[in-house]
């Protein structure tokens, strides 16, 4: 049986993933997306989880919610410093701490990826 045909046999016959509801609008779009968002160009067809699955988790509904607000003392951290300038990966052995760093300058903090 194809993967297509055993998610097809799971979920009733609808192309949606199990636990995800089709709008009365379009029963080919899952509740709670905008119109015309393509899920499947991103989710591996292996996939345990869709996005909608991601989105209705408790857990990480929590972790999209702050615990901090504007002006509140950040948590505090430390990361070994590296040395990169030889294109390796050397410990200089110093370490960096957020609440020491702050205490002399404005510290920005950016997450993300540059893959």
């Amino acid at each position: 049986m194809s993967d297509k045909s055993k998610l097809s046999a799971q979920t009733g016959g609808s192309d949606l993933p199990a636990g995800s509801k089709a709008t009365s609008a379009d029963s080919t779009e899952p509740a709670g997306l905008p119109s015309g968002f393509d899920w499947r160009a991103f989710t591996p067809a292996d996939s345990p989880r869709t996005p909608m699955d991601v989105l209705a988790d408790p857990v990480h509904r929590d972790l999209a919610t702050p615990d901090l607000a504007q002006g509140d003392m950040a948590f505090d951290f430390n990361l070994p410093l590296y040395d990169f300038s030889d294109g390796a990966e050397i410990r200089t052995g110093g370490c960096f701490n957020l609440l020491e760093a702050a205490r002399e300058k404005p510290v920005a903090l950016v997450f993300g990826s540059y893959t």
